[in-house]
């Protein structure tokens, strides 16, 4: 006889959610969620993807935005599950998120998901700009390419009491319509309501390997996603999209300092289309994905706005600490340069993952923190961000289903995925306390791998914390430290003692330990004598105390105590690298 099912979108008693409002079913004009279910005959499952194929189920008592229902024909072998969202801002119109899933009609109703496809994703990089004005390398990402099939339930999809799908919304992708929003063609060092760093081919030549994330869980909204090169993916040539089989994708969640941050809205449309994003927000993240120019390179961003805050070094040749000091981190090349090591070592991968400060951190710094990575991972999965075409991600235990032939697939399907089932953490200067905080969480604690501390502030609350973590973890935990006088001060032998006690890892930078801290010359410290060569010959009333501290804190983030001709050289290795090195 026929039955209900329903579809949730939200968590039972979850409140709904701005971008999330129902459309289909007469939802308003506005809405996002599009849900379709169809009822499919014995004969027509093995067609099921077919949209021609199939009856659609008649929906059944009052949808609302977080659920809805239908009614299942007794009639029916097997369900088309269609869900999409489709977010509506400025004029622009984008998909955030597609699930279509085979659930096949069992016993008493019960819906056993067995089949599901993801689409191929087509990038198309469009030149804007040249001449007088600024070149960039707007990408944009589309289906286009068929579809990937896979046996088994969606990664972002759970049946629950027999007949309830459940369809994970914690993330949407809004990178389309984040670069379709505040995209600016910008005349040679000006700019114009938008910061083009990131998209100007010299400073960032991979800007398709980034994705803009929306949390509709936690604030803040906004959340950055980086992928290294070697995660291969759509972007990827053919033959380097796969991953090894069995590896492991982990997120590395960074806190960056809340000096860096701006208002923004978090309950409206206002936290896609505020004007900050495009000029503060991108300039904000530049500082710390990109990596800074040296010398003899440095006259080939000239025509970017404040170019002189993408070099690797001080200006100043007489007064050195007073040129520009926030010099860039360089995190994407840190993961370029790490990540084919864990490969090979560890068979295992890291996405960065930074959310956006709406001047603090909100709910993001609590708990849940590896299933809210976990749930941006498989989205990114879904979009082809990394892997091969033929390789299904599934977590961590979950048994590995059959894969079958991709079409238009050049190589054959084979290699699973999972999701790591720990979390790196990390922070600096004041993202310390977000990171202390995060870490006061005992099941944050529990699925904490590694603990990546940059001359954080808190520093007493901050040894309590990886104290705690170091217990609950063992010898499943690495501790990765970076400290300066200006905040953290030498980590104490007692404390990183205490560390090791239950078995965790511990290294601390700079190997030099306090001998780094001190003004050149110093053959200790051969990346401040770089940094400062402008300033020779040089003079000690050049670095006074209070400022050259304030230096030293910035070095955590952009220098290292590995230095062979300058930090682009293959044989350099700042801290940032260091940190994420197996």
């Amino acid at each position: 006889m026929p039955f209900p099912m329903t579809v949730r979108w939200r968590r039972p008693k979850e409140p709904e959610h701005f971008l999330l409002k129902r459309r289909s079913q007469g939802g308003p004009a506005d809405g996002s969620v599009e849900v379709a279910v169809t009822a499919l005959d014995a004969r027509e499952v093995l067609t099921w993807s077919d949209p021609s194929v199939g009856r659609p189920c008649a929906p059944v008592g009052t949808p609302s935005h977080t659920d809805c229902s239908f009614t299942v024909p007794d009639t029916a072998a097997a369900l088309r599950l269609t869900f999409s969202v489709r977010l509506r801002a400025g004029g622009h119109d984008e998909e955030a998120l597609t699930v279509t899933q085979r659930l096949t009609v069992g016993a008493r109703g019960r819906l056993v998901p067995d089949a599901y496809e993801v689409p191929r994703y087509r990038l198309t990089v469009f030149d804007r700009g040249g001449n007088t004005e600024v070149t960039q390398k707007v990408p944009h990402w589309a289906p286009g390419r068929g579809v990937r099939g896979f046996f088994g339930h969606h990664p972002l999809l759970e049946v629950t009491g027999g007949s309830t799908v459940e369809v994970d919304t914690e993330f949407l992708d809004v990178t389309n319509l984040w670069w379709a929003l505040h995209f600016r063609i910008c005349p040679n060092n000006v700019e114009a309501g938008f910061n083009p760093w990131y998209l100007e081919p010299t400073a960032n030549p991979r800007p398709a390997r980034l994705r803009v994330l929306v949390s509709t869980r936690v604030t803040p909204v906004l959340w950055f996603a980086t992928l290294p090169e070697a995660a291969g993916g759509q972007a990827a040539p053919p033959d380097k999209e796969a991953l090894p089989d069995g590896t492991t994708v982990g997120g590395y969640v960074f806190f960056r300092p809340v000096a860096s941050a701006y208002a923004y809205p978090s309950t409206d449309l206002g936290a896609l289309t505020a004007p900050q994003h495009a000029t503060k927000g991108m300039r904000n993240l530049c500082r710390f994905l990109l990596q800074g120019h040296n010398r003899a390179d440095k006259g080939k961003i000239t025509g970017l706005p404040d170019w002189h805050q993408l070099i690797d070094h001080s200006t100043g040749t007489t007064n050195p600490l007073g040129a520009y000091g926030a010099l860039p981190c360089g995190m994407e090349y840190a993961l370029d340069r790490t990540a084919p090591r864990l490969l090979a070592e560890t068979r295992s991968l890291r996405v960065l993952l930074m959310p956006v400060p709406d001047s603090q951190y909100g709910t993001a710094k609590g708990p849940g923190n590896a299933g809210r990575v976990s749930a941006a991972l498989r989205l990114l999965w879904t979009l082809g961000m990394y892997g091969g075409v033929g390789q299904q991600l599934l977590r961590t235990g979950e048994p590995q289903p059959l894969v079958p032939p991709q079409p238009g697939a050049t190589a054959p399907a084979r290699g699973t995925l999972r999701v790591a089932d720990d979390v790196w953490v990390g922070g600096f200067s004041s993202g310390g306390h977000a990171l202390w905080e995060l870490l006061g969480d005992a099941g944050n604690r529990a699925t904490t791998g590694r603990a990546l501390v940059f001359d954080t502030v808190d520093w007493r609350l901050g040894q309590q914390r990886l104290l705690a973590t170091a217990k609950a973890r063992g010898k499943r935990l690495q501790v990765r430290i970076v400290w300066s006088p200006y905040s953290m001060g030498e980590p104490t032998e007692a404390f990183l003692k205490g560390v090791r006690a239950p078995g965790s890892q511990v290294s601390v930078w700079p190997r030099a330990g306090a001998k780094y801290y001190q003004h050149p010359p110093n053959p200790d410290n051969t990346w401040a004598e770089y940094v400062f060569a402008d300033a020779k010959p040089w003079k000690s009333d050049m670095f006074p105390g209070k400022q050259m501290a304030e230096w030293w804190h910035q070095f955590v983030v952009f220098a290292g105590d590995e230095l062979h001709g300058d930090p682009r050289h293959p044989s350099s290795v700042g801290f940032m690298e260091a940190s994420m090195t197996p």
